[in-house]
């Protein structure tokens, strides 16, 4: 749908918050768009699905009662009795202390373009093509392949009753693919997000999960313990994702954080992390691009939240921010952990005596929010590396580690950073020390 027409639809709804919650504030986010995919397991296709929808978000406040409806119907009269309910439910809602008011216009800068004519215009016959090809180098070395293609384009406008407008589009596409071997032994993935479909390079991925699912095949039975693991990107994405949830000034302020200091205060201005280590949003890096506002309007700006590993600053909600007297910081919508020096993970094995490498995790849940301390699983090729050199595969493990200790024990990183799949984080494979591997799983 055209950018003037979702305008058109936020209008709509404004005018429609003006005449049926008279004396309210109003927020308007519209999003229009297709996504599509196809998925196959077993060797061949089992669906294949291609959506267009249009779905309206109406947000009301009544002073600090407010209510929220969505609808994906946008003829006048379905905005208005969206309208309305949104209207009915917030008048009866309690009051919330902690409510802040709809943004009004904003300057916002400029952010490199996210959408892609040929990721818009993609058919299933792409995707089939993508799916066609994994299935038959499965087979030519008797793997059992199943994977994901997936791609989308949508467009948004965000309006608020104080004159706040944004708009945004953007495109996407996720390649996976994993390949087990046939006696269930030995198993590979590989993965891919890019706001371009030609970016994903599906015959490339394949080769990867398949090599690795043949490589990981009966693998060597290795004893628990801490060890020098080098993780793919998918891995160090996996568990810095909790870093970035934990990383909360009003839980580092009110005590309850592992940014907070017994006694009092933040760890902010911290050094945690070695010089390497330093983690951004910035709505303008060309390779992780987003919208240049979050979900209520504000604009997202470069930060750095950990500066050549000093603890750099920790998000703040408007609400917080208020609270604390400071300036709020936009949902940041990507992480980027800038690369190292290391050429490649091969470069990250050469160095290690003895360890594992690990292809990525699964399965990962809080173990203690306040230490950061997680567990999962590590799935689809885990490694044996003694002298620099990849020895064998070994079974999984059930690993406790927190990402602190990952990034704090990490003494190399490459170059190269990958946008995994997510799409929410870009990282470099690295290599830590001291990593727990808690228990043996059987799974592969």
């Amino acid at each position: 749908m055209e950018a003037g027409r979702l305008e058109a639809i936020a209008r709509e709804a404004l005018s429609a918050a003006a005449e049926l919650a008279a004396g309210a504030e109003a927020q308007v986010s519209v999003r229009s768009g297709r996504s599509a995919h196809t998925r196959f397991a077993r060797s061949e296709v089992t669906s294949s699905g291609d959506v267009e929808e249009t779905k309206v978000d109406v947000a009301l406040a009544f002073g600090s009662r407010h209510a929220s409806t969505s609808t994906n119907q946008v003829d006048p009269a379905s905005l208005r009795e969206a309208v309305a309910r949104a209207a009915r439910l917030a008048r009866i809602s309690p009051e919330d202390p902690e409510s802040m008011p709809v943004l009004g216009p904003q300057a916002y800068g400029a952010v490199p373009s996210e959408w892609d004519e040929a990721t818009e215009a993609l058919g299933a016959e792409a995707r089939a093509r993508a799916a066609a090809e994994a299935i038959r180098a499965g087979k030519a070395r008797k793997l059992v392949v199943a994977g994901f293609y997936e791609h989308w384009a949508q467009a948004s406008a965000l309006a608020t009753s104080a004159g706040l407008r944004a708009q945004h589009a953007s495109t996407g596409a996720e390649f996976t693919i994993t390949a087990r071997t046939r006696d269930g032994s030995g198993s590979g993935w590989a993965g891919a997000h890019s706001a371009r479909a030609a970016d994903l390079d599906p015959p490339g991925l394949v080769q990867v999960a398949v090599e690795k699912g043949i490589r990981s095949a009966q693998p060597r039975r290795l004893e628990p313990g801490r060890y020098t693991v080098v993780l793919e990107p998918a891995a160090v994405g996996e568990l810095l994702a909790f870093y970035t949830r934990a990383a909360d000034a009003r839980a580092a302020d009110e005590g309850r954080s592992f940014f907070s200091r017994p006694g009092g205060g933040t760890r902010l201005g911290e050094k945690l992390f070695g010089d390497a280590v330093t983690l951004v949003s910035d709505p303008a890096d060309p390779e992780l691009p987003v919208a240049p506002f979050d979900r209520e309007g504000l604009p997202r700006r470069r930060v750095r939240w950990i500066d050549r590993g000093v603890v750099a600053a920790l998000h703040t909600t408007r609400f917080w921010a208020r609270r604390q007297a400071t300036a709020p910081t936009a949902e940041p919508g990507a992480y980027h952990l800038l690369g190292g020096q290391a050429a490649s993970v091969e470069e990250l094995v050469a160095g290690v005596e003895r360890g594992v490498l690990i292809t990525r995790f699964w399965y990962t849940r809080w173990l203690d929010r306040q230490a950061i301390l997680i567990t999962g699983l590590t799935r689809d090729g885990v490694f044996l590396i003694e002298k620099g050199q990849l020895v064998a595969p070994v079974n999984n493990f059930r690993f406790n580690e927190s990402p602190v200790a990952m990034l704090g024990n990490a003494d190399a990183m490459t170059r190269r950073t990958v946008r995994v799949p997510g799409g929410g984080i870009r990282v470099p494979a690295l290599r830590s020390h001291e990593f727990q591997l808690a228990s043996i799983s059987e799974a592969v």
